[in-house]
């Protein structure tokens, strides 16, 4: 499952830039009761075969429309790799009666949480739609389901080959990124559905002709092999009636033979090793696993739930802390069809030998196999599932939401209620089921890959008009709950939105601190610290906190923004007082035990290390120091991680007195999401932390600065890199100010969605790049505004033409005016319904009051105050905020394929940095 290309972007460069968390796994003690899982459904099933599923949900005026087309790259055969995954591209160009494209037009109408994804069985394509939007929608799904024939062309499969070709160079130029293409051939046996990547090969691509894509479209893209899974805000009936009227007319495809299962055996240990440029050897382990719909699955699924589920998981804790041997660990099943995998992934600690650790992999696996989980060990692995279960299902659509859950039961079970019987298998499962489970598939031959870094150089028939657009409905009002405000009597500040839809509550203690806390020559400090808080306190360690939270059935995270320090708890409401009591303990009585201090800058190490091999990152890492300055309190690595020279000097008094400095209730807000009221939370955050005492905090320097380096190019060498990552950056203004509702729009027209103006010049139009983003992340003082894109090698100099270009564009040169202003005002008011859906969502809104300062009314008002915008109020905004005389530029790429034409552009100053961000001589 991948993301879509601007997601990417936006993924990768605001992890960096807004938070850096860790998480405890969570827990839902208990017998297993299947009614509190229960989804709640009608099936129907039209003539043409096509099956109808619908959830209702009339909490939020959204409606999540999923479809899983049973398809994948297990239907191709060889030679004819990547057909799924090309033809899933497709989908996104419109179609015979629609020729504008699906990405606009869900632009248009508002919609969120879209997206496509392909895998060796099915493919789906979904989007969370405002209420007057879903009759639209369905329109065009049915559109490309049963029209798409007429409307795809010669230069439609050139452009998306292109992007898929793209797609494939980004995902190999990262880290580790061509494991998986040199192990599938090689974990099944030739002519097996499952030993070609998804992907494809590029042979493959470059041969795919116009008549393979549509013969493709006519076999597997008919109704009768489709599950249309709709839930949220409308009836049944209403869902049904809509389905009919555009799907009825769409024949049935041809009838498809399906294999059930086909799990191999290996008949030996194999063994492959591959070097690549990365900064720690990794070990992948693979075992064979049974197919999805073989009960023993859940059972084994729980043996990766117990060795790494946990920190105090047993591979987890062997390896990672008490070995020290590796810096993360993961163990699970690859569910699929036809046949799984259970995988095991090993990151080694810098220095270690990997067959050290293949050793120490083998006997702990060895001891499970013969002894078997604790009783309390599954308990907790269970309950960890279990709750995870119940916060994936808080969401209507998207990965693990509630539409999803019955469409994948629908599609591979043959059944839409078939989840919760995996979830009873899984809960109800004994000690001896799972060593069963572990003797059958652990107890027998595996293969093994060591990654090692290189050696350091330097038609049917309707009544429909298919051709006239059905119309939308009037944007919705949005709903926000109101900010409900207390205090403790030590000045800790209470903020609380309720929400009582799901079982759970949230509790986010942000903090007046983050990375901008961090002195420049003790740069990680901030990130260290609150990566420690919550591996030990004076009446706990590690591995004890993570088991109460298991039993609770709650998660502890914690974290640092740009501003923000943040310590969460996500907690079900008949544990809230012992949930609390524990997290208290994290807050006030962290004991940064030496012995953690020690592994925590160990892998901090290694941490920095990953980023500065992973192109994006190792950009990010510099922009900050080039744009505000070594000694600003915003000029260190946007990840938060710091340098190696800082990292390797912390110390365990250094942490010790940066959470005492810092840590303060009088500048410390709970923000408290969910299903409460401020009667029943405040006296037990009274109880847990009244505590804590008041004190004054050290000051943060955030004072405005001149950009002194502007009109430079940064270049980074990576020899041998398949893109160059292009990142162009100034400072730009601070937040929170009247325009933020203005620049909020101009930055999703520029950069911030899959038809961005960035993102269809260099992914659309001319292919260069798998995506292109471009963000300006919140922040108390001056924020950084940041174009990101990766593009292939040899079109890295006319890329950077089209970044200029576009940046100078939305600045003034083209503003966004006529139909460009209205289809992002109907994307941003159509849009607005999906905005706070979650308690995720309910938080980062609280957070960005938090950190702001505006008033209590802002996200209340704010669609009123959207709507309100006019072309004027974005011109005025973007001539603010975006100053292309001010930009550098900072390039990750083959230095001797692309420092010649970089040359040429005459943009400025070429500078050579090294990884750190210093400047080169040679």
């Amino acid at each position: 499952m991948k993301p879509r290309p601007v997601v990417i972007c936006l993924v990768l460069a605001m992890t960096f830039v807004v938070e850096a968390r860790r998480q405890t796994s969570p827990a839902v003690p208990g017998a297993f009761d299947r009614a509190q899982y229960e989804i709640p459904h009608q099936k129907f099933v039209l003539p043409n075969g096509l099956t109808l599923l619908v959830h209702e949900d009339h909490s939020v005026p959204i409606v999540a429309v999923n479809l899983w087309y049973h398809v994948g790259s297990r239907n191709e055969r060889p030679g004819k790799t990547g057909f799924a995954h090309l033809f899933e591209h497709f989908f996104f160009n419109g179609s015979q009666n629609y020729p504008h494209g699906f990405r606009e037009a869900m632009d248009d109408l508002g919609a969120n949480n879209r997206n496509g994804t392909t895998n060796g069985d099915r493919t789906n394509f979904f989007e969370d739609v405002p209420v007057p939007a879903l009759e639209r929608t369905l329109y065009l799904e049915a559109d490309r389901m049963g029209f798409l024939a007429g409307h795809i062309s010669k230069e439609m499969l050139e452009r998306e080959r292109g992007v898929v070709k793209n797609e494939k160079r980004q995902g190999e130029n990262q880290p580790y990124g061509r494991v998986f293409g040199e192990m599938v051939p090689m974990i099944y046996p030739a002519g097996h559905p499952y030993s070609w990547s998804t992907i494809g090969s590029m042979d493959d691509l470059d041969a795919a002709s116009l008549e393979d894509v549509t013969e493709w479209y006519r076999t597997y893209y008919g109704p009768n092999n489709c599950v249309l899974s709709i839930a949220g805000d409308v009836t049944a009936e209403r869902a049904l009636a809509l389905v009919r009227k555009y799907f009825d007319g769409i024949p049935p495809g041809p009838p498809l033979r399906r294999a059930e299962t086909w799990v191999p055996r290996f008949d030996r240990h194999l063994r492959d090793t591959m070097q690549d440029r990365v900064p720690q050897p990794r070990l992948y382990r693979v075992y064979r696993a049974p197919a999805w719909r073989d009960r023993e699955l859940q059972h084994l699924d729980l043996v990766g739930n117990v060795l790494t589920g946990s920190r105090s998981g047993r591979l987890m804790r062997r390896l990672v802390y008490e070995k020290e041997l590796a810096t993360s660990v993961s163990a699970g099943v690859w569910a699929k069809e036809l046949s799984g995998d259970f995988l095991v992934t090993v990151t080694v600690k810098p220095g270690v030998d990997p067959a050290v650790v293949e050793r120490e992999l083998d006997a702990v696996i060895g001891e499970f196999v013969e002894k078997g989980p604790t009783a309390e060990e599954l308990q907790r692995a269970q309950s960890r599932t279990l709750a995870d279960f119940v916060r994936g299902r808080e969401r209507l659509g998207g990965f693990g939401g509630r539409s999803d859950i019955l469409a994948e039961s629908m599609t591979y079970d043959g059944r839409p209620e078939g989840y919760l019987d995996r979830l009873q298998t899984m809960a109800t499962a004994t000690p001896a089921d799972v060593t069963r489970a572990a003797k059958a598939w652990l107890d027998t031959f595996h293969y093994t890959m060591v990654v090692t870094p290189f050696p350091s150089l330097s038609p049917g028939t309707t009544t429909v008009d298919r051709k006239v657009l059905p119309p939308l409905g009037d944007a919705p009002d949005v709903g926000f709950p109101a900010v409900q405000r207390a205090k403790l009597s030590n000045g800790m500040q209470i903020l609380l939105l309720e929400r009582h839809t799901t079982p759970l509550v949230n509790f986010a203690l942000a903090v007046d601190a983050g990375f901008a806390a961090d002195d420049p020559e003790k740069a990680g400090a901030a990130s260290l610290a609150l990566d420690l808080m919550d591996d030990g306190t004076t009446t706990r360690d590690t591995f004890r906190i993570a088991d109460q939270l298991d039993a609770l059935g709650a998660r502890l995270s914690t974290g640092s923004s740009l501003d923000l320090s943040f310590v969460r708890l996500q907690a079900l409401p008949k544990n809230l007082r012992p949930s609390l009591e524990l997290m208290a303990d994290v807050v006030l009585h962290p004991a940064f035990p030496q012995d953690m201090v020690d592994l925590g800058r160990q892998r901090r190490l290694a941490q920095i290390a990953q980023e500065k091999a992973q192109p994006v990152a190792a950009a990010l890492r510099v922009v900050p120091a080039l744009i505000y300055g070594d000694s600003h309190a915003y000029g260190k690595p946007l990840t938060g991680s710091g340098h190696e020279r800082t990292v390797q000097a912390l110390t365990r008094a250094d942490l010790v007195a940066w959470h005492r400095g810092w840590f303060h209730p009088n500048r410390s807000t709970m923000i408290v999401t969910g299903d409460t009221t401020l009667a029943q939370v405040v006296p037990e955050l009274e109880r847990a932390f009244g505590a804590w005492q008041a004190g004054d905090p050290p000051k943060k320097d955030l004072a405005p600065v001149t950009q002194a380096h502007r009109g430079t190019v940064y270049v980074i060498d990576k020899p041998e890199a398949q893109q160059s990552v292009i990142v162009a950056a100034h400072v730009s203004e601070r937040g929170g100010v009247a325009e933020d509702l203005a620049i909020e729009t101009v930055m999703r027209n520029f950069g911030g969605m899959s038809t961005s103006r960035l993102n269809r010049n260099l992914r659309l139009d001319k292919h260069w790049s798998y995506g292109a983003s471009g963000i300006l992340p919140d922040a108390r003082g001056q924020r950084p505004f940041i174009v990101v894109a990766p593009v292939q090698t040899d079109k890295t100099k006319e890329s950077m033409i089209e970044v200029a270009n576009e940046v100078r564009g939305i600045a003034g040169d083209r503003p966004i005016r006529a139909e460009e202003f209205a289809s992002i005002m109907r994307t941003q008011t159509l849009g607005l319904p999906g905005r706070f859906e979650t308690l995720g969502a309910l938080e980062s809104a609280a957070v960005y009051l938090v950190n702001s300062g505006v008033a209590d009314d802002y996200f209340a008002t704010y669609a009123s105050r959207v709507r309100a915008l006019t072309e004027q109020d974005l011109a005025a905004a973007a001539q603010k905020f975006i100053r292309p005389a001010e930009v550098i530029w900072i390039i990750v790429g083959d230095l001797q394929k692309i420092e010649s034409g970089i040359r040429e552009l005459n943009y400025g100053e070429v500078v050579r940095l090294d990884a750190d961000g210093r400047r080169r001589t040679e």
